[in-house]
């Protein structure tokens, strides 16, 4: 089996999108397949423009640093050159588009559909809903995605879903399309096998991820700045590279126990989500955001440590309030507090909710099932 894997991501080191492709790459490469990422975007530091990653190979398109006019005039011909070269006769040959159809990825899609690969979507949000500001360029290829995305899927074998929500979208809209719902996984689930914390009696909130619109900092800053009030021994770590108006909020504050650590590399970032006492995701109450997943969860609940989600998506589908984590309305600040005042002040409960959370992580959000969900699926197309 080959497979081509497409994104706009970076790679091998990147966000959620990034690891979400990882994990599926390097699993299917244990398998036996023969593995290449092609990758339109490869612009940060981390990254080499091509090479090897535990078995996976990977290279950029075109490099952006040429004139805009050149990329965009070549990018066709450069995909073409690629999807050609990795095709193998007598072989079964699949390309997997990461997202919908689009300007970049339409090329990907007509090129891989007449070479005679099998042509799969992985979709993970419904950017026609997002909370975001676009660029001119977004917002362009966002409207081109929804009036071409009906006549592209003529080239589509079969499509991956993250959520229940797109789940019942696409099936409306592509009734006879093979299908299939692959939640988000937890790439940390064997890291160190769940390590011991030191007990005290301070305890460390934690968020990590994106700052955006979508994912409810200013809810969870107003939450922890209220309860600190009345728990000094609590303080709040975000992980990530904050946005100015998020750190200039914290600043009026004036709250001292709320702490921004920047980018982590991967080792230090995992550390520091093992190490929290609790952990927040927060995703606002918003048609983009219940359209997706928060890939964050999965990561989360793989510590064992408690973690206090808004219920969003697909939340309360895999995971039971009090059980398995502590669930908070999203877009809602007296709902936060509560939701920290109750793991505070019930310290009993904390680890038993962890492992029940450390349990349905494997259960739902494992890497090696749900990458063996895609193979099998790859396989029926």
């Amino acid at each position: 089996m080959d497979v081509i894997f497409v994104i706009n991501q970076h790679y091998p080191y990147g966000m959620a999108g990034t690891l979400r492709i990882k994990l599926f790459t390097e699993f299917l490469v244990r398998k036996g397949a023969s593995v290449n990422v092609l990758i339109s975007n490869q612009d940060n530091a981390l990254n080499s423009q091509s090479g090897s990653h535990n078995g996976v190979n990977y290279s950029t398109i075109i490099d952006k640093k040429i004139p805009k006019l050149l990329f965009y005039l070549f990018y066709p011909l450069a995909v073409a050159f690629k999807i050609l070269k990795f095709k193998k006769k007598n072989h079964k040959n699949y390309i997997v588009i990461y997202g919908n159809v689009d300007l970049y990825t339409l090329p990907y899609v007509i090129i891989a559909k007449i070479s005679g690969y099998k042509v799969l979507l992985d979709i993970v949000e419904d950017y026609g809903l997002t909370d975001e500001s676009l660029s001119w360029k977004g917002k362009v290829n966002s409207w081109f995605s929804e009036i071409i995305m009906p006549y592209g899927m003529k080239f589509i074998d079969g499509i991956v879903v993250i959520s229940m929500y797109l789940d019942n979208k696409y099936k409306v809209m592509f009734p006879d399309m093979p299908l299939v719902k692959i939640p988000v996984s937890a790439a940390n689930l064997s890291y160190e096998s769940l390590i011991q914390k030191p007990s005290s009696e301070d305890l460390c909130f934690v968020y990590c991820g994106s700052f955006g619109i979508k994912d409810g900092l200013d809810y969870l800053i107003k939450a922890f700045d209220n309860v600190s009030k009345n728990h000094p021994n609590i303080s709040l770590k975000l992980l990530g590279q904050a946005e100015n108006e998020i750190i200039d909020k914290v600043n009026s504050l004036e709250n001292y126990n709320i702490s921004f650590t920047g980018f982590l590399p991967d080792k230090d970032y995992w550390k520091a989500i093992h190490l929290a006492d609790i952990l927040c995701m927060t995703r606002i109450d918003s048609p983009f955001a219940h359209a997706g997943f928060p890939f964050k969860l999965g990561e989360y609940l793989a510590t064992g440590r408690p973690v206090i989600a808004t219920d969003v998506s697909d939340v309360r589908y895999y995971l039971d309030d009090k059980i398995d984590i502590v669930m908070a309305k999203p877009s809602d600040t007296p709902s936060l507090i509560n939701a920290m005042e109750y793991l505070i002040k019930n310290p009993d409960k904390r680890d038993l909710i962890g492992m029940n959370g450390y349990e349905k992580c494997t259960k739902y959000f494992n890497p090696e099932v749900n990458s063996q969900i895609l193979l099998d699926f790859i396989n029926e197309i």
